[in-house]
């Protein structure tokens, strides 16, 4: 099982969420835990450009948890909280 690390700007980012997406963030975070979740259910991808160290994983059809992982401590770090356009911008 992996530890799970918040970054202060996704703990920023989780509290500013609106009270209907914090129950499916904590969903996903819940799956991280027992790495690797289901892909294909929640688009896990590794990002690309200056982004290239990161994942993302999908919380609803809009936003987006960032993180990477270090396989060999076995800890996910979870970097931050965006959506699909700021991703992408």
């Amino acid at each position: 099982m992996y530890e799970i690390i918040k970054t202060t700007k996704f703990s920023k980012s989780y509290k500013k969420l609106d009270e209907k997406y914090v129950k499916f963030t904590h969903k996903i975070l819940e799956r991280l835990f027992l790495w690797p979740p289901f892909e294909k259910e929640y688009n896990v991808h590794p990002l690309t450009w200056k982004y290239d160290k990161y994942f993302s994983i999908n919380v609803t059809w809009d936003y987006r948890v960032i993180f990477n992982i270090d396989k060999e401590k076995q800890i996910i770090y979870l970097y931050d909280i965006w959506t699909h356009s700021q991703l992408y911008k």
